[in-house]
């Protein structure tokens, strides 16, 4: 079994995106709850995105 190192895979033109923004995709995902972007309040957005606050 080849395993891949993370910098020989070339994200640009991949298809996944690389592990740690694919877990933080997953969180957003879940925060939301499938509800459409209508239903979603004012205030409940600084806490979707907290993952962007650095």
């Amino acid at each position: 079994m080849n395993k891949k190192f993370m910098s020989n895979i070339d994200y640009n033109k991949s298809s996944t995106g690389c592990p740690a923004c694919s877990m933080e995709c997953k969180k957003i995902s879940k925060r939301i709850n499938n509800r459409k972007l209508t239903e979603i309040k004012n205030k409940e957005v600084p806490h979707i995105l907290k993952v962007f606050n650095f």
